[in-house]
């Protein structure tokens, strides 16, 4: 065997699977963590959108109101 060839014992084996695995969930979690921002995203600025219809909607009331 070269030295590049070294035979890894059960445990870095174990070790190195449960690397593997927990870099999969992070890349998952991260993939689910945009996911979530650009949905809080939409929905906030619909949110801020429809506050805003309905300020406006008041106002316009109010100077209707004033006008009479």
């Amino acid at each position: 065997m070269s030295k590049k060839e070294i035979e890894l014992t059960n445990e870095q084996k174990y070790c190195q699977a449960q690397i593997d695995d927990l870099n999969q969930k992070l890349a998952t979690l991260n993939f689910q963590i945009d996911q979530v921002k650009a949905g809080l995203s939409v929905f906030t600025n619909l949110y801020a959108e429809e506050t805003a219809k309905i300020n406006n909607n008041s106002k316009e009331g109010e100077t209707k109101n004033d006008n009479t």
